[in-house]
């Protein structure tokens, strides 16, 4: 019995394709060969089919990394802030800021119905910091949907740069 079950393991048991390389404090890492990011820790991401294709799709942080990255920004970045309007003893609270650069706070989201705050979370996060806000949306589906338009549009009017991750491409407006 011991050896049909070692059998069965040796038969059965996936194959893995190890690769050089160091891994950045979210165990993630650029495939040089490929110019691919991907992530080997911490992060999911999993491929889905769509009417254009192949796609990667991964949760907001996996996107807040690699737009950071790219931006040369930093990740989950806390600020604290005092909400007391009277001015009298303060009223303490904290926002957490997806990615800050030298230039922009930016709030990140994928291309759902909760990222429709984005645009006040990174003005507000504008307030505290200095800095130009920023948002950045993540595509899941391959396609430029609802969300994204109504986001983008809103960032258009109101001159917050747009950042719209769709595959491996990074677009600005």
């Amino acid at each position: 019995m011991k050896y049909f079950l070692t059998i069965i393991i040796i038969l059965f048991s996936t194959k893995a394709m190890a690769h050089g390389g160091g891994l950045n404090k979210q165990g993630c890492h650029n495939n040089r060969s490929t110019g691919d990011y991907h992530c080997h820790r911490g992060i999911n991401t999993k491929k889905q089919s769509s009417k254009s294709g192949s796609i990667t799709f991964a949760n907001e942080d996996f996107f807040n990394l690699k737009l950071a990255n790219y931006l040369g920004g930093k990740t989950e970045v806390n600020y604290k802030y005092n909400y007391n309007i009277n001015g009298s003893s303060p009223k303490i609270a904290s926002i957490s800021i997806d990615i800050i650069t030298d230039e922009y706070v930016i709030e990140g989201g994928l291309d759902k119905r909760s990222s429709l705050d984005s645009i006040q979370q990174a003005v507000f996060a504008s307030t505290l910091t200095g800095k130009k806000p920023a948002v950045a949306i993540y595509d899941t589906n391959g396609l430029w949907g609802k969300y994204e338009h109504r986001i983008y549009s809103s960032a258009k009017k109101l001159n917050i740069k747009f950042f719209w991750i769709s595959g491996n491409k990074i677009h600005e407006k």
